[in-house]
């Protein structure tokens, strides 16, 4: 490069410096004022993680924790997100309606005649920064106030719309809803009352009964119940803390939620007690741990806590997968039979067996709904006919090769055995559960159909 371009070179990096340098930020702050002239505050709601209101020598706080926006001292609470946003929104957005500069006010007392020389009242942002807003008398415009930054001795008229949704009882502020967590969020849960405890927990192939009795549930009917509780709104507040749940019949709660959240290691209580007091009251005393109030809820808290285990248990016969199969064993009578993968395809004693007669009768079993279960007694055992059943239907898988986890050869993954019909009716137990099952008839068609193949 000649000497010539090196020193244009030069010279245009330095001009360029010197542009990025003293030019673009003064730009900048130009574009940035323009874009905010016609507001009094240059606020991101996104990044402001703490509100105070004050009047005189009251006041309360909003907060934003890891778990949402609260407000203290009193009451202590969960705020609602949404009028948290309103007011955030509400600031962020006021309008500027007339603009009285500090060089243009005149007299000791300039700023007093506008109420804002030692105003009561004032609303304090922080987040990245710190901002506070004074408020002062009403303007001559209807719905008009006067207010004033702590930075600036500029006067502005604005909307009392700020004013409006800031400085009212923090009451206001408090969330209705009972709580914000999903139905996804919860990993166990107990309900505890009278009848006895329920216990249910989600585990890898879904929610399962663990108490009183191991069995499936049914995702659908939990996922509703939790859906139903959790979206409980809350009717009013009674008691800001509840140092005496006595007090209020909730010392010994006529039921109890227990509720375990995904990653947290102390559970959360729903503790739920008698109505109102009132003749006809449609609602119940409660407190969450988590919030530690007292207030009314919709009974539907203690009718949701009468589920029984029943209403939420799975009523499919069998979880059965058939391409986890790879033979089945059957005894039908005196009939002995094997059915076997072979490949894509399946044979019987041998014989090559059509893929969807075997899928049917996989379906089947799997798809029949239970109707009713009887305990697992002697008595039982032999007037349904399961003491000798008529049939029986093994699923196995088989393993070629030893692993870590499993030996090779033979691997049982259901067993279900058929006992006596009593009409559209039929009896069957699966594996060794300590209940039998009665079942729609139709659902050993397929047997039939399979092991009483068509010539």
């Amino acid at each position: 490069m000649s000497r010539l371009g090196t020193i244009l070179l030069l010279v245009l990096t330095l001009a360029a410096a010197a542009f990025l340098w003293l030019v673009e930020p003064r730009w900048k702050s130009t574009r940035e004022e323009e874009s905010t002239r016609d507001t009094v505050l240059r606020l991101d709601p996104g990044a402001i993680r703490g509100i105070r209101v004050t009047t005189g020598n009251d006041g309360f706080d909003l907060t934003l924790k890891e778990n949402g926006w609260w407000i203290g001292p009193k009451p202590k609470d969960v705020a609602s997100p949404q009028e948290v946003a309103k007011l955030l929104n509400a600031a962020a957005s006021l309008q500027v309606s007339d603009h009285i500069r500090a060089e243009d006010l005149h007299g000791a007392h300039a700023l007093d005649d506008y109420g804002l020389e030692n105003p009561r009242s004032q609303i304090d942002f922080t987040g990245d920064g710190k901002a506070t807003l004074y408020f002062g008398k009403d303007a001559a415009a209807d719905g008009r106030i006067y207010v004033r930054r702590a930075d600036s001795r500029d006067v502005y008229v604005v909307s009392d719309e700020l004013q409006r949704l800031a400085f009212r009882n923090a009451q206001d502020f408090r969330d209705r809803r009972l709580t914000n967590l999903a139905p996804d969020d919860i990993e166990k849960f107990t309900i505890k009352r009278a009848g006895g405890e329920i216990t249910l927990e989600h585990g890898a192939h879904g929610w399962e009964i663990v108490q009183p009795f191991h069995a499936r549930a049914d995702d659908e009917a939990v996922g509703k119940l939790l859906k139903e509780l959790l979206g409980l709104n809350i009717i009013d507040f009674v008691a800001d803390e509840s140092d005496d749940l006595s007090a209020y019949g909730l010392g010994e709660p006529r039921a109890e939620w227990i509720l375990q959240v995904e990653n947290e290691a102390r559970p959360i209580a729903l503790r739920v007690g008698g109505d109102a007091g009132q003749a006809g009251s449609k609602s119940v005393l409660a407190q969450l741990t988590s919030r530690d109030s007292v207030y009314h809820l919709p009974e539907s808290a203690w009718t949701l806590a009468q589920t029984s285990p029943d209403d939420l248990r799975d009523r499919h016969l069998l979880e059965l997968n058939l391409d986890t199969v790879d033979a089945i064993r059957i005894r039908d009578g005196a009939k002995n039979l094997m059915v076997k993968r072979t490949g894509d395809d399946w044979q019987l004693d041998g014989r090559d067996t059509p893929a969807d007669a075997v899928q049917r009768l996989a379906d089947a079993l799997s798809g029949a709904k239970v109707l009713s279960y009887l305990p697992l007694t002697a008595e039982n055992l032999r007037q349904t006919g399961l003491d000798q059943p008529q049939a029986e239907i093994h699923f196995d898988a088989w393993l070629s090769e030893n692993t870590p986890e499993e030996a090779s050869g033979r691997h049982p993954i259901a067993t279900v055995r058929l006992g006596r019909q009593d009409g559209d009716k039929l009896y069957v137990r699966v594996d060794e559960n300590p209940e039998i099952c009665v079942v729609p008839a139709a659902a050993a068609d397929d047997l039939r159909a399979l092991t009483s193949p068509q010539p």
